[in-house]
């Protein structure tokens, strides 16, 4: 009797010990999304009157709180610093890489995703990406190409893939050319295709297709001037409502694409705008998961870019006077540490200022002056900064970098940087914590999904 307990002891405690597994995986990547942007965001949150955060804490705070978290390089197996292309591929294959290829190694080759080997067990896939599927992370989980910008033969072949939802902007990818009849093929098979908000939150079936923009979707800054074009969390909720049906579970990449485009552009309003937007993606995931437990969610990025954060200036006599004739308190007499007014002011702005200055561009040259360009200026801002003391008022790298200046918003570069990257694992799963390399990535998410190295016994 006594050895028959022993041997249920020992047995209870062997599988209470296992590693727990999944079945669905939710993949979530921030385009350009590095620590620097992460907390950007995180801190204009605590420290703005935004009424969407009356708690003063993001979902994605509230997610990394409640979730395993680990650190991570990128580099590729010819370069230091990488883009999303290559990145992507690292990522989706466990493969080094290099930049531009899509779904290859380094030499080049072909190499079989975590997407392919879902399907390959009978489970769904789908990607999303609120820049355009066809772009370089999408690209890289359904297609594989000698460079990211063979979009329409990436079209295509994401269409050949199977792949059960397929969600962003690229139409144009999709319709013209050697792909104008590319929509009809898919149609033909089993695909519902989709081009509006309205008709994405009505579409049944067990395959969609959607694609919102001729090229890149909308920022979503500007989302109020777009009101038929559905956001990353419309489309996510899609997704799953499509993805879930099947009993074999699936793997979903989201990507909140346009974080890269924001940073990259040094647009401070427009970058927190465009967290906000997988911001508040994360409780659709969340909940979903708490619905069905069995769903792992990893939240990562492909690469930094810009790495934006407010830093203190030595201001001269005339600044100081004008800052202290507005009440704001200066430290050391002439330096400003920044006013957590600078945060509420992130939140005035309505459009991104790149775009700005292509409409200005557009105007007749008498009408382009520096009083036109302050005025559609303050207007995209929410408030007013003078740029009346610039060399060339109308100049737009200059306005651009005179308004970072006012809000002591540094950027440390225009593009990407080799900086190390926060990798998050909602729900218990081992292995993403401490230090790791994206091609590891791979192997951790199928060891979470509790994939052996052969098949299952009923394929072949």
């Amino acid at each position: 009797m006594k050895k028959w307990l022993l041997i249920l002891f020992i047995g209870f405690f062997a599988v209470s010990g296992q590693a727990k597994t999944a079945k669905n995986l939710i993949w979530v990547i921030g385009d350009g999304m590095g620590p620097s942007a992460m907390g950007f965001f995180m801190e204009a949150v605590r420290n703005s009157s935004n009424p969407a955060y009356p708690d003063k804490q993001s979902n994605l705070e509230k997610f990394i709180n409640a979730s395993e978290v680990g650190l991570y390089f990128n580099n590729t197996h010819v370069s230091v610093v990488t883009d999303s292309a290559g990145s992507a591929t690292q990522m989706a294959t466990g493969q080094y890489s290099i930049p531009d290829y899509i779904g290859q190694d380094y030499s080049g080759l072909d190499v079989k995703n975590i997407m392919e080997e879902a399907q390959e067990r009978g489970m769904s896939v789908g990607v999303i990406s609120d820049a355009y599927v066809t772009d370089a992370t999408p690209a890289a989980f359904l297609a594989h190409a000698r460079g990211r910008g063979q979009k329409y033969n990436i079209a295509r072949q994401m269409i050949a893939s199977g792949a059960d939802v397929i969600l962003g902007g690229g139409l144009k990818y999709f319709t013209q050319g050697e792909n104008k009849k590319l929509l009809k093929e898919a149609k033909k098979q089993g695909y519902t295709v989709v081009t509006d908000k309205k008709q994405l939150a009505k579409a049944k079936g067990k395959k969609l297709l959607g694609l919102f923009a001729d090229e890149a979707m909308p920022f979503y800054i500007e989302k109020d001037l777009n009101p038929t074009v559905p956001t990353l969390k419309d489309m996510t909720q899609a997704a799953l409502r499509i993805l879930s049906q099947n009993e074999k579970g699936f793997i979903l990449m989201v990507e909140a694409g346009k974080i890269d485009w924001a940073l990259h552009e040094n647009d401070g309003g427009s970058s927190f705008y465009e967290m906000v937007t997988l911001d508040e993606t994360l409780p659709v995931l969340t909940s979903f998961a708490d619905k069905n437990e069995d769903t792992l969610i990893y939240l990562n990025a492909d690469h930094e870019t810009g790495v934006p954060a407010f830093a203190y200036r030595h201001l001269d006599s005339k600044q100081v006077r004008h800052k202290n004739a507005q009440g704001e308190m200066l430290y050391g007499g002439n330096t400003d540490y920044v006013d957590y007014k600078e945060f509420d002011k992130l939140l005035k702005q309505n459009r991104v200022l790149y775009y700005v200055n292509e409409d200005f561009k557009k105007l007749p040259q008498e009408k382009r002056t520096p009083e036109t360009m302050q005025a559609m200026m303050d207007k995209a801002l929410g408030y007013h900064i003078d740029f009346s003391s610039l060399p060339n008022p109308t100049d737009y790298q200059q306005i651009k970098q005179h308004i970072n200046d006012v809000k002591g918003l540094s950027w440390n570069t225009g593009n990407h940087t080799s900086g190390m990257l926060i990798g998050v694992a909602d729900g218990g799963y081992d292995g993403f914590t401490g230090v790791y390399h994206n091609t590891q990535l791979k192997d951790k998410l199928t060891q979470a999904l509790g994939w052996n190295e052969n098949l299952p016994e009923d394929e072949d």
